[in-house]
């Protein structure tokens, strides 16, 4: 018999996989249950709010995990390029789940006010508000120009998630190519007037 934390992380994993390649609508606690080789009661024992319930955890271990992530690209000595290219490279390499962060935004819409409050807090807080310090940081150094840090973090955020990481046998150097190409991008499109 599988310990109880096993289970409700396999039951976790298993709704992840499910949620990225089907969406809230097309994953089944059934189908979850029969995958993880235990009865749905089994399922309601770990998770007693059910398929919201089950959901709740499988966004926020995602969200904890990616912030974890950022951080360590956050935390590249060196400048704001330094910094940027450890993001995008982050990306670049495949290292965010970018279907499952997708089915996440999408799936909170059938959840409780609540539930989807505290998901966007916390999405925030771990994925959005560090980004928003670095640019921050940047237009009051000068590295950036004048400019509305969240605007600023999230066009980054936006133009790395961009980056798919490639299939073929030069992966690494392609992705750190891509990866690259996104930091000059975002720079010389954001950084200071040299008028």
């Amino acid at each position: 018999m599988p310990r109880q934390s096993d289970t409700r992380a396999r039951a976790r994993d298993e709704f992840a996989r499910r949620l990225a390649d089907y969406g809230y609508l097309g994953v089944s606690l059934d189908d979850i249950a029969k995958t993880v080789d235990v009865k749905k009661a089994s399922l309601y024992h770990h998770f007693p709010g059910g398929k919201p319930a089950l959901f709740m955890e499988v966004a926020d271990h995602y969200t904890q995990e990616a912030a974890a992530l950022l951080q360590s690209a956050l935390a590249t000595p060196g400048t704001l390029r330094d910094k940027l290219l450890a993001l995008a490279a982050s990306y670049a390499h495949g290292t965010y789940n970018s279907a499952l962060s997708n089915q996440i935004y999408y799936a909170t819409r059938h959840l409780d006010d609540d539930q989807r409050a505290q998901i966007s807090h916390a999405y925030v807080r771990g994925l959005i508000q560090p980004v928003t310090d670095l640019m921050s940081q940047a237009v009051a150094t000068g590295e950036l120009r004048e400019a509305d840090p969240g605007f600023l973090a999230t066009a980054f955020m936006e133009l790395a998630a961009t980056v798919r990481p490639s299939e073929d046998d030069h992966a690494p150097a392609t992705a750190d190519r891509l990866a690259g190409d996104v930091v000059d991008l975002f720079l010389r499109g954001a950084g200071p007037d040299t008028r």
